[in-house]
């Protein structure tokens, strides 16, 4: 039986460039090989709800977790975390505890005013260096610039053999130790920086 709602309300302020993929136009002149990810109705760039699951996941179990039988994965000791994730085998619910919204950006207005009215994004330019024949190949990345900020919610159902504080502390885990890492691709080359806040609230039901 469900027995609480919580939510997290996550803001997440870029301090690099953050490039999540969206579905490429073809290459205009002066636009991008690779684009990111925009609402199709107003052309605004957001960050999915999956990519912030998939990543926290990620975090989490390479620091909470064990390697599997197999030796090719991480897993969860317990099945609190496991169940906001994927489905606890071990759990009479068998649904996951967590919802992940997507998160929307909050300051277009700032972006507009440094880039122009509805521009949201920037085009960076990188080289890629052939090691034989000491040749470029220049590319051009879409990305959200530093200073957007973006707003969203995680939403954790609580049933009756859940522990909530396990639950809440990994998310709020796992957001911490997003900013020591990135968020989208091309991190290792700096993209993706965040910082990370939150404010956890029980919700009336």
């Amino acid at each position: 039986m469900l027995r609480e709602i919580y939510k997290i309300n996550v803001t997440l302020e870029l301090l690099t460039g953050l490039y999540i993929g969206g579905t490429d136009n073809g290459f205009d002149i002066g636009g991008a090989d690779s684009n990111v990810i925009k609402n199709p109705l107003d052309n605004i760039p957001y960050i999915p709800g999956s990519s912030v699951k998939g990543k926290l996941k990620y975090l989490l179990k390479i620091h909470e977790g064990k390697l599997n039988d197999e030796g090719n994965d991480y897993k969860f000791d317990d099945d609190n975390i496991t169940s906001l994730f994927e489905k606890a085998e071990t759990k009479e619910n068998q649904s996951t505890r967590a919802i992940f919204r997507d998160l929307t950006l909050s300051n277009k207005e700032f972006l507009e005013s440094k880039l122009g009215k509805g521009r949201y994004t920037e085009i960076k330019g990188e080289n890629k260096i052939d090691p034989l024949k000491s040749t470029a190949n220049p590319r051009f990345i879409e990305r959200v610039p530093a200073g957007a900020i973006f707003e969203g919610e995680i939403v954790i159902n609580v049933f009756d053999e859940d522990n909530k504080d396990i639950m809440i502390h990994a998310i709020e885990k796992a957001l911490g130790l997003l900013e020591m890492n990135y968020l989208g691709g091309n991190g290792s080359r700096g993209y993706g920086r965040v910082k990370a806040e939150w404010k956890t609230e029980k919700v009336d039901i």
